[in-house]
């Protein structure tokens, strides 16, 4: 008898123990539409929908996704009926309710409106604009003030309704503005457009949900980037006019005759210097980084040049965040905003431009600060010497895409 409540005991132990650490059960409701498959029945699935999938299922969690109407996903994450919904664009009230995970998917919405029209400053006022019902960019527009809409069903309908000049202009992602058109046989020649901003959409988790699981959304977001099928980048187009735009000011640092001087007095003073003993700089920058200790760093880098790259931030108007100066390893000479790291010559911010022709110039992908809410995207660039023109390091701009973008015409 004895032996029997030893092992009952043990038993309920485990299954209290194996209910307390099963993974959470999490329900997502989305208004991506479902599909019909032979195989499987309905099914939700979709760029965004797989996407998810692929995170959960990296975190070996049980999930169902629901395919639901836009304002009914969300209501229902409101009501702590389901724990989230997406694809969503950050909206302010819906932060009383929910949290916002990091972006999943970035899009990059534009203006579109006929060659025969003159665009307005501003479409706000005394336009019709054309949304899709319960679309991203319904919910932004009328979370800013817009409220002049004709809705429509899908994208195809939008389109129509422009080019019959119902409407005045649609706000749509670049992208899928483009194929509709193409697909629908729409000349580009027949429209023109503007940029609007970059939007990142990812999910709205109920806060009831995140309060019974603390470390859920650290772990969700630490899988996007492992589950994404494609990064966030800019186009040809785009590059071109951000080139454009930031040459002057890749002009001013590489005939600055000060900071040419204090890469060459770098580069000289490293050549005796033995690899350990840099390695360890670095270690020490990026632990005195860590603790938000800047005094080492501080104390590393030419703070004359820093300061000088400073003002050249400043004097952008915000449109540069952040300027690096490289010597011929890829350490720091001279910083406009502190970095991470000492040494950036394993990264392609380096090793792209280092001993290139003098017009290289190397993107990076568009990065997303969700403190911010700001995206920015580092472009790099050869720092020659003016008598030889050999590479004797790289220059590296953090330029904010919003402003960047929004100033090219």
């Amino acid at each position: 008898m004895k032996l029997l409540y030893i092992l009952t005991a043990l038993l309920l132990a485990n299954s209290v123990y194996a209910a307390e650490v099963e993974k959470p059960f999490v329900v997502l409701g989305t208004n991506v539409l479902q599909k019909k498959t032979q195989q499987a029945g309905d099914l939700v699935q979709g760029g965004s929908v797989d996407h998810v999938k692929c995170i959960l299922e990296k975190m070996q969690v049980k999930y169902e996704i629901r395919s639901l109407p836009w304002r009914r996903a969300r209501q229902d994450v409101h009501s702590s009926v389901i724990d989230g919904f997406f694809t969503a664009v950050a909206i302010d009230d819906a932060s009383d309710f929910a949290t916002f995970s990091a972006p999943l998917v970035l899009e990059n919405w534009y203006w579109f409106w006929r060659t025969d029209m003159t665009a307005p400053t501003s479409w706000k006022e005394h336009f019709q604009i054309g949304v899709i019902l319960g679309s991203q960019q319904e919910a932004i527009l009328s979370n800013e003030g817009y409220s002049d809409f004709v809705t429509a069903n899908n994208i195809e309908q939008l389109v129509k309704l422009l080019f019959s000049k119902r409407i005045d202009a649609v706000l749509l992602d670049k992208e899928i503005f483009e194929k509709t058109t193409e697909k629908m046989n729409v000349s580009s020649r027949d429209y023109k457009s503007r940029f609007f901003r970059y939007m990142p959409l990812g999910v709205y988790f109920g806060v009831p949900f995140l309060s019974q699981q603390p470390d859920f959304l650290s772990a969700f977001n630490n899988r996007i980037s492992s589950c994404s099928t494609q990064g966030f980048d800019l186009s040809a187009s785009e590059k071109d006019g951000i080139q454009k735009m930031i040459f002057p000011w890749l002009q001013k640092i590489r005939g600055n005759k000060d900071i040419i001087a204090a890469v060459i007095q770098q580069n000289a003073a490293n050549k005796s210097k033995p690899v350990n003993q840099l390695k360890l700089i670095d270690e020490q920058w990026q632990l005195a980084f860590k603790v938000n200790n800047l005094n080492f760093p501080k104390a590393v880098v030419n703070q004359t040049i820093s300061h000088l790259l400073g003002q050249f931030t400043a004097s952008s108007k915000d449109l540069l965040s952040e300027i690096i100066v490289m010597d011929e390893r890829g350490y720091n000479v001279a910083v406009a905003d502190m970095t991470s790291d000492y040494w950036q010559g394993d990264e392609e911010k380096f090793t792209q431009v280092f001993n290139m022709p003098a017009q290289t110039i190397y993107f990076d992908k568009i990065k997303y600060d969700a403190s911010s809410k700001r995206f920015q995207v580092q472009v790099s660039a050869p720092l020659l010497h003016p008598q030889t023109q050999k590479s004797i390091g790289a220059i590296t701009l953090g330029v904010d895409i919003d402003k960047a973008l929004s100033q090219v015409h």
